[in-house]
């Protein structure tokens, strides 16, 4: 017998021959095949018999199919929250393809395929403000109307309503993030928010002890928005404080300086550190920022300089070493906040500071329009793979 990575037996994999010479497929080649099956359509396979639905819903199976879609880069899609009423996701590999046969037109014109609408996780009001805290192995944390946190799984539609950390009237976080945590099998939410007291503090959520705690460490840093997840921490750009003692450049995308750094958060630590300062930018010029990774194995920071009107994207080659900052591309005439996604064959989604998408081929040396939201409205993006993940167990 083998143990998969899963945790699953395994017999070695035979064909079956039946009465009437007919091969039938045991239960390890159905295990194998179903496992490469995307989330959305396991679903309407666990119908097919019962000991398919008993397979399927197998706590072990779920992480076999998890691990198969990460390890091989499948079953991604990109969820965008497009206006008060709207959250759509889009499968990734359709998106390129639309795009590859449309190449002079702005996608939001045409019909996207695959493109499914998501009900949110709560009934509130028609207007209801989204904001994604993070996403992790097919799970996505949502705040919704400044009031609810929730663990939601847009492939099943299953949800979890987490607590506030504070008894604030208004939850308004300062910074956030979302990720697991290999080392002790857990899902975590961190963030910074008003107390009743009027004070700000660092919260900490674990999906298995259902509870918030209080987080030090932080000091005299200044976090802000949704830290990325990468190598099993949070990362986030750290506004320093200048010599007269104010904190450099707030505002709506940021601004950053020759002394800033990224800050990560270690998810099995639960510590925070300085990692690395960002690649040299001039002191006094006026620098808009983004950490994102690249093609899942490295570092990136994007660097936005709002004089020159150009995005510079860097890559940190070893993790944690200053000295490894390369420049990846010179986008000119471009003002680019966020980078979404950077797939295996080099092409970028990078989210402009007018709200839209935009897709950059590296190998191409060319970018175009993809995604531009109707009525000037922003939009709010995450990645995700489909998979069956529990957001109420995480298993």
């Amino acid at each position: 017998m083998i143990i998969t990575d899963s945790g699953l037996l395994e017999r070695e994999t035979q064909l079956v021959p039946s009465d009437d010479g007919a091969c039938i497929f045991n239960d390890d080649i159905i295990l194998e095949i179903l496992s490469w099956v995307p989330g959305k359509s396991l679903l309407r396979f666990r119908r097919v018999c019962k000991s398919w639905c008993t397979l399927i819903s197998d706590p072990n199976f779920v992480r076999k199919q998890l691990c198969q879609a990460v390890r091989h880069n499948t079953n991604w899609r990109l969820l965008m929250f497009t206006s008060w009423r709207h959250l759509k996701s889009i499968d990734y590999e359709s998106l390129l393809s639309l795009l590859a046969k449309n190449k002079h037109e702005n996608i939001s014109r045409i019909v996207v395929p695959r493109c499914r609408k998501h009900k949110l996780p709560i009934m509130q009001p028609e207007r209801r403000f989204v904001q994604i805290m993070g996403s992790s192995n097919g799970l996505i944390c949502l705040y919704i109307n400044c009031e609810n946190v929730f663990l939601w799984n847009p492939c099943t539609g299953n949800s979890n309503e987490i607590p506030k950390p504070a008894p604030a009237e208004v939850f308004l976080p300062t910074f956030y993030g979302f990720g697991y945590d290999s080392a002790t099998d857990d899902y975590k939410v961190i963030c910074q928010c008003l107390t009743e007291h009027g004070t700000y503090e660092v919260f900490l959520y674990t999906l298995k002890m259902g509870s918030w705690r209080i987080l030090e460490g932080l000091n005299d840093r200044e976090l802000r928005r949704r830290g990325l997840l990468f190598n099993g921490a949070l990362h986030w750009i750290d506004y320093q404080h200048g010599e007269d003692g104010r904190i450099r450049a707030k505002s709506v995308i940021g601004r950053v300086g020759a002394k800033s750094v990224i800050t990560s958060f270690d998810l099995a630590k639960e510590k925070f550190q300085e990692l690395v300062p960002l690649p040299n930018v001039l002191e006094d010029q006026s620098m808009g920022y983004d950490v994102g990774d690249y093609k899942c194995s490295n570092l990136l920071c994007l660097l936005t300089n709002f004089s020159l009107w150009n995005t510079e994207i860097w890559v940190m080659m070893e993790y944690g070493v200053e000295e490894s900052w390369t420049k990846l591309i010179l986008l000119e005439d471009q003002n680019l906040s966020h980078t979404v996604y950077v797939s295996q064959d080099d092409k970028i989604f990078i989210q402009s500071t007018q709200g839209g998408l935009k897709l950059y081929d590296i190998k191409e040396n060319r970018y175009r329009s993809a995604l531009k939201p109707k009525e000037s409205l922003s939009l709010d993006l995450a990645m995700y793979v489909e998979t069956l993940i529990s957001p109420a167990t995480g298993k």
